[in-house]
Formats: structure tokens, sequence, C-alpha cells
């Protein structure tokens, strides 16, 4: 039980870090505002969409830990979706807990650590 809550800290403080990494690049607020130019969408959504699809394909390859710390860090993100994304975000959140359970009946630590990640992570 200590190693499973060690490894769920241990992606926690990965994902925290990975969370606070930004780009020392990026473009003054006052350069990037060209009132002609036409909206585009937020980095955000294409974050979102990205993760998503890298949980999806971690869940593929059978990585269903992996699949749920890509999905518990959007969740701790507070990641803003529109109607197509929540949809596909639940899919997949309902796929990674579905995996992670038979897993966990088996007996896999890395799908037990899984679900709980994932409950550790779901709505408050």
């Amino acid at each position: 039980m200590n190693r499973i809550r060690l490894w769920i800290a241990g992606i926690g403080v990965v994902l925290l870090a990975a969370a606070g990494c930004s780009s020392n690049d990026e473009a003054s607020p006052a350069a990037s505002m060209d009132p002609v130019a036409a909206p585009e969408a937020s980095p955000t959504e294409h974050v979102s969409t990205d993760a998503i699809a890298a949980a999806r394909n971690s869940m593929k390859a059978g990585n269903v830990d992996a699949a749920a710390a890509k999905l518990a860090q959007l969740q701790m993100q507070g990641a803003k979706f529109n109607a197509a994304q929540a949809k596909d975000y639940r899919q997949a959140l309902s796929e990674a807990y579905d995996l992670a359970i038979e897993g966990a009946q088996r007996g896999d630590p890395k799908a037990q650590a899984a679900l709980q990640l994932l409950r550790a992570a779901g709505p408050r």
C-alpha cells in the first residue's frame, strides 16, 4: 500500500512539474494583439485535444497508468473543453476507469494505482 501511495505521490510531483513548465520564448501580449487577424483556437484547446489523444494511445498500448496520469492532469489543471472535447474526455475517462478496474481485478499494481489516481483527481 505504501508503494502505491509513493507511486501516486511521484506521479503528482511529475504532473505538477510538467504543469509548471512554460516556454521563455513567449511573445509579448501587445505584439500578438492584431485586430485584423482571425481568431485561432486557444492553446488550451490544442493541449486538451492532444492530451486526450495521448491518453487514448496509452490505453491502446496497455499503459492504463500513463493514460490515467494524462487524464488526471487535465482534471487537476482545470482544463476547459468545448462540447466535443468534453464528450471525448468523458469517454476516455470512462475507458480508463474500465481498463483500470479490469486490471485491478487481475491484481495489476499499475492498474490499481491508476484507479486510485483517477479517483483522487475526480471532480470535487
